[in-house]
This record gives C-alpha cells, structure tokens and sequence, in this order.
C-alpha cells in the first residue's frame, strides 16, 4: 500500500509539501500550492489501496475553541511543548481544506476506514509531537519560523531534521528517503544555507516526508506504538508515542471522555 504524506497548508497561496511512499522508499517528493495540482500529483500514485496523512484538520465539528483530541494531545506534550493549534469551523471560515481533498480522492476519514478492505483512508497527524518521539527530544524541534527565533537555531534543527529523517532507514519501519528522485535536490538546498523563503519551502517540503513516515509507522504499529487520540465524530489525530505519552494520552483521555485506540 502507498502512503503519502501531505504537508498542507491553509491556503492556496502557500506550499504545501507532499511525499509518496512505499515498502519502506520514498518514490516523490514535491512542493505544491492548489488543490487542483496536489490531486493531480496524487492520482499516478492512486491505484488500489492508499492512505494520505495530513498535516491539517481533518474532521471539524465545533465552532470555536479546541478539539477534544487537541486537548488531550496538548495535555500529554505540554512538557515538550509540542502542542496542536486549535482547529474550529470559525478559524478555518467552514473549509476544512484536507476533508475537501479527501473526498475528491474517495477516502473515508474515520479512524476504522483503515480497517476495511481495501484500504483507502485519510488521517489527521501532527509532526511536531512525531519528531519529539522518533528523534527521542525532550522538546520540540525549533525548525520553524517563529519571531526571536534565529536563523542559526533554525538551521541547527533542520540539521537535526535531515539526520533524522536519513537515520529512519535504520527505524521500525525503515524508510529510505534517498530513493527519492527529488532528495539529491533537498539535500542540496540544506547545504546551501537557504534563505528565508528557500527555507521555508525546504521545511514544507520534508514535513511531507515526516507525515508520510507517521503514516507508514501507524500502518505498522497501531494501536501499540502509535495511538489514535478522538474519534470520528468529533475529530482525531493519529500520533506515534513512547510508553510514557501512551499512558498521559490513556489517563486524560479518560478523565475526558476521549476515545483512544
């Protein structure tokens, strides 16, 4: 089955990062801004079975505030600060831009359209609480703009970022993310100090190779060393987790009234 992460951003005007996988390769990478163009860069690679793992609210029922799962979520990662932003219908002006996508693709986007055969499922995942858990970080990894962050803390941890996800060919799953056509291209504009606006593509642009491997690492792992925090109604978001996030997750999902699984 393929697996293809996506990045997405909120709005058409910026790039949205995506990346296929399969057995354990990555087979394409892009950096796409429309919906029209990441529809089109999905569907060569839309035979049979797929999942699409998005950086982006997926299910959003509630008006204002935070999403049950994004409460929890923000419970276990506070320490890490690796915590979600609130996704509501206000913020978002009632367009859930990745359930859009997903219905264009036919993919059901309740947690069980992974138990069906055949499998053809979007989820909603998050990178920042991945990496802390795939890195082992005790906080989150400060590649992204943000003000008084500097350049050099940012390069510092896409330094990280790149190692990291280069190190994933020894993981469980492995990943090979060097069978990409387009990585000779990334690794290139890495060592190239980019510029802010080259930075920021290049930061889109491995995202979707973070979310795509959550999606790759839930495939084999569910339920066991990734968890499904909320449900289908009121929205969800599928997270690797180390033993010690597991049982925060489980305890306040609980003291909520929150499903796991």
């Amino acid at each position: 089955m393929r697996v293809i992460g996506v990045d997405l951003a909120w709005g058409t005007r910026a790039c949205s990062g995506v990346c296929v996988v399969e057995d354990g390769r990555v087979l394409d990478s892009a950096c796409l801004r429309s919906d029209d163009e990441i529809v089109r860069w999905i569907r060569p690679w839309d035979a049979g079975e797929l999942l699409v793992a998005f950086d982006a609210p997926l299910i959003v029922r509630n008006r204002t505030g935070r999403r049950a799962c994004e409460n929890v979520m923000a419970s276990a990662f506070a320490a890490e600060r690796a915590v979600p932003f609130p996704a509501n219908l206000a913020l978002l002006r009632n367009d859930v831009r990745a359930a859009r996508l997903a219905r264009r693709l036919r993919l059901g986007m309740a947690p069980d359209a992974l138990t069906r055969a055949p499998v053809r499922a979007a989820i909603e995942v998050f990178p920042h609480p991945a990496l802390v858990v795939f890195l082992g970080r005790s906080e989150r990894l400060p590649y992204k703009a943000k003000p008084g962050r500097s350049r050099a803390v940012r390069r510092a941890a896409m330094n990280e970022l790149v190692r990291g996800l280069l190190g994933l060919e020894r993981a469980d799953p492995p990943l090979d993310v060097t069978t990409s056509p387009t990585w000779p291209r990334l690794a290139a504009a890495h060592a190239a100090s980019p510029g802010p606006a080259a930075l920021k593509r290049l930061e889109d642009e491995l995202d979707g190779y973070v979310c795509a491997y959550i999606g790759w690492y839930h495939l084999a792992w569910a339920g066991r060393r990734s968890l499904t925090v909320g449900d289908g109604t009121r929205g969800y978001i599928v997270t690797p987790v180390t033993p010690r996030h597991a049982a925060l997750i489980r305890a306040r999902a609980a003291a909520t009234g929150v499903a796991v699984s």
